[in-house]
């Protein structure tokens, strides 16, 4: 029997499109009628079934495929983010946006969200802000997330073997490009990196700035390395992950046997800050075919430009296998352009980078 606290809601007509299944998690009534609105009225997008509350939620899960689940943070009972890991594991690959006031961009919350699985957040506004340019943005984002979740079922592009390891030389330095649900792989790599692999890593998340001290602080906890935002004019240390600033690209250049890191505020082959593409070109110039790329989930095609930097170099790009991304649209990018050495899971990644450590 369905929870009393969760209701199904009728459909909207729709084109003959599958329509993007989103259910709604918020104790606000207010809250809840005005994302109904918002979305049910959008081609394309059908309201499953709404929830007032975490455990209502994971109840609702049990007789509802959805596709994206929008999840407010503060919550009776349980709070948003005590109850993602349930919400997650119930949602069969369902993406989860966390809308919540608490998702500011200069919160934790947001970081602390991303890192447990959500896909994204989009701060709540007070209820006079609601309409205009923060519709537009929710009905985007549930738009770009659904269809990535309806599209990952194409076999062309899942896992492939691992590439044979003894071809492959121990890196001088690995870059991490990563976006829209990326951070989870970060974790799982940094978590399982060899210690024996001990070259610097530079890391583009798309990030807002104010995120950055809080993610730094967090990746800090799943490894013995240093981690910082990096500096512009500090030299490259062993052992160390340097995170692009935010507010700028993180590019590097080299002088003499040192490399220092340099801030770019502009880069005109890539709409993002900061941009993957900016840190691979400039780590492709300093490093040759000594560096290693890796490409997580995200949209759009940031670390396209990059990789034909590192094709240029004979340099290895491994990317993020479709079924496993929240988006594919990065790796997807590099793959379809034939610019990956490999696609692999994390976990493929990880036993890989294993591989390269522990033979050379």
């Amino acid at each position: 029997m369905r929870s009393r606290s969760a209701k199904l809601i009728g459909s909207w007509p729709k084109t003959a499109a599958t329509p993007i299944r989103v259910m709604l998690v918020d104790d606000s009534v207010v809250a809840r009628s005005i994302f109904a609105r918002v979305l049910g009225n959008c081609d394309g997008i059908e309201i499953i079934c709404e929830a007032s509350d975490s455990d209502a939620a994971v109840a609702c899960l049990d007789e509802n495929d959805v596709d994206i689940i929008l999840l407010d943070i503060e919550m009776p009972k349980r709070s948003g983010l005590d109850a993602l890991p349930d919400i997650l594991a119930k949602g069969n690959g369902a993406r989860v946006l966390v809308v919540s006031a608490f998702a500011e961009e200069n919160g934790p919350a947001a970081v602390q969200a991303l890192s447990l699985g959500a896909c994204d957040t989009l701060a709540k506004p007070g209820r006079a802000g609601f309409s205009g340019r923060f519709s537009e943005i929710l009905i985007d984002k549930v738009l770009r997330l659904g269809r990535s979740a309806q599209e990952r079922s194409d076999r062309r592009y899942v896992a492939r073997p691992l590439p044979d390891y003894r071809t492959l030389s121990k890196p001088r330095c690995i870059a991490i490009g990563s976006s829209t649900g990326g951070i989870p792989v970060i974790h799982h790599i940094l978590r399982n990196l060899d210690d024996s692999l001990d070259c610097p890593i530079f890391i583009t998340q798309h990030l807002p700035a104010a995120f950055m001290t809080f993610f730094a602080g967090q990746l800090a906890g799943l490894t013995k390395r240093t981690v910082k935002v990096a500096e512009a004019g500090e030299r490259v240390k062993h052992n160390h992950i340097y995170l692009a600033p935010g507010h700028a690209h993180l590019v590097c250049h080299r002088d003499g046997n040192d490399v220092i890191i340099g801030h770019q505020s502009r880069y005109s082959a890539s709409r993002y800050c900061p941009s993957v593409d900016a840190m691979l070109v400039s780590v492709a110039r300093a490093y040759g075919r000594d560096g290693l790329a890796l490409v997580f989930s995200g949209m759009g095609n940031d670390g396209l430009v990059g990789a034909r930097a590192f094709n240029a170099w004979a340099a290895p790009v491994f990317v993020q296998d479709m079924q496993s991304s929240v988006v594919w649209g990065m790796p997807g990018a590099i793959v379809k352009e034939g610019l990956a050495a490999a696609i692999m899971t994390p976990t493929q990644m990880t036993d890989m980078l294993s591989r390269i450590a522990t033979s050379s």
